[in-house]
């Protein structure tokens, strides 16, 4: 009898961890820093301002039934959420960005280069 209460608190714990966990994600998230790394000899300087003052109109809202809602200047995405153990944030077990140290970091890659998007919640 006493292992299995063991037991039961044992788990609780673990589920109380992982509940507390995901909930920290649930809220909306701004642009906190954009890092736009395009090639020089493929793009411009007012090309590159340009593309980081529309990532800075980004939003994700992600609600406590798992539905992420990203809103940027030119898209707009909506789907269910899941957090893998290493961080990664998938949209419909599709690839979405990474969660780590408290932000959402987001990467799109195109011929010019990179950008690199970090989110913090909104408060």
């Amino acid at each position: 009898m006493k292992s299995k209460f063991l037991l039961f608190i044992g788990l609780t714990f673990a589920f109380c961890a992982c509940h507390h966990k995901a909930d920290t994600l649930f809220g909306t998230w701004t642009v906190d820093k954009v890092n736009v790394q395009f090639d020089e000899q493929h793009s411009t300087p007012e090309l590159v301002k340009q593309i980081g003052e529309m990532e800075r109109q980004n939003v994700i809202s992600i609600t406590s039934d798992s539905t992420l809602t990203f809103k940027g200047m030119d898209d707009s995405l909506q789907g269910r959420l899941s957090l893998k153990n290493d961080g990664t944030l998938l949209l419909d077990n599709a690839d979405f960005g990474q969660w780590k140290d408290g932000c959402i970091t987001t990467q799109t890659t195109s011929p010019l280069g990179e950008v690199v998007v970090r989110y913090k919640k909104a408060k």
